[in-house]
């Protein structure tokens, strides 16, 4: 057998602060490592006056969720990945009936489960509360 040559472990090392690659390696890592920030929406009641309270909790239920299945994605590939998975773009969502969003997204909450009178109303109507396509 050949040995290698013997060298000191130290002398492979590389100090890190003189490294500005391991500095900007060390920063990227850090950063990928630390959760995405929410986007920070305002009420429902603040952007739209007139939108009864049902599509407004749809609508914080619906925002909720996909805020986290973009953020459980990798960054960059977000949209092609979500579209491969649901099969439509994430904006393209909102314009679905309330109901088949729900359906799509897995949403799960009581007063969507038993669908009282109120809910079955908005069930037909977008996210924007018109009557979808």
């Amino acid at each position: 057998m050949a040995k290698s040559p013997s060298r000191p472990a130290d002398s492979l090392l590389v100090n890190p602060g003189k490294s500005s690659r391991l500095q900007e390696m060390r920063q990227r890592a850090a950063t990928a490592n630390q959760p995405a920030p929410a986007p920070a929406q305002p009420s429902f009641q603040e952007k739209d006056g007139d939108v009864s309270p049902e599509l407004a909790l749809a609508r914080q239920l619906i925002d909720q969720h996909l805020t986290e299945i973009l953020a459980a994605l990798p960054a960059g590939k977000q949209r092609r990945l979500f579209k491969i998975r649901f099969g439509i773009e994430p904006e393209q969502i909102k314009e679905l009936a309330i109901k088949q969003i729900i359906a799509l997204l897995e949403i799960n909450h009581p007063q969507f489960n038993n669908l009282s009178a109120n809910m079955k109303r908005i069930a037909d109507l977008n996210y924007n509360g018109r009557q979808s396509n």
